[in-house]
């Protein structure tokens, strides 16, 4: 049986976790880039098609930079991200995750789910898949003891990252 090869896409929260580990049975590329934005990644979307092979699976995980330095105005650039990837990947299933719902003390508390809501409605206008992790990760911290995030509020513990893999694993079966 033929491997699927899966094509990790976005900023830190990408790049450190080790996709390959996770996903054995599968043949990863991980094309997380730390401190990237939206604009970012636009930037090297061509790049990063020319130089992967055609995925089965593309997630792409972008906006939190953006987000965290309260730019709310990302998501034509997310499109024009998704238009190149449909373009080079046609037979991929492209997937748009969600942004994780990150502790700032200065973010309003409905930021994210507005720019959730926003990468919702452009999933439906592409025709791209969307993995909403957000709620998934609300309700695995309501007790109040779960901790998905290292203390910076941003990156993934390993708890978070087991969260977010299983969450893709799901996704693609």
């Amino acid at each position: 049986m033929k491997s699927e090869k899966l094509l990790f896409v976005g900023d830190s929260l990408i790049e450190y976790f080790d996709w390959q580990v996770r996903f054995p049975e599968h043949d990863v590329m991980n094309s997380g880039t730390a401190g990237e934005t939206v604009s970012g990644l636009l930037n090297r979307a061509e790049r990063i098609v020319n130089h992967e092979e055609q995925p089965d699976w593309c997630l792409i995980m972008s906006g939190t930079n953006n987000v965290v330095m309260e730019d709310y105005s990302f998501i034509p650039l997310y499109e024009k991200i998704i238009e190149v990837f449909l373009d080079a990947f046609p037979k991929a299933a492209i997937i748009i995750n969600s942004l994780m719902p990150i502790r700032m003390d200065w973010l309003s508390q409905t930021a994210i789910p507005r720019m959730n809501s926003s990468l919702y409605k452009l999933s439906q206008k592409t025709g791209t898949g969307f993995l909403d992790v957000f709620d998934l990760f609300v309700k695995k911290q309501a007790d109040g003891k779960t901790s998905l995030f290292l203390p910076d509020g941003v990156h993934l513990n390993e708890t978070g990252y087991r969260v977010w893999s299983d969450a893709v694993a799901d996704k693609i079966k």
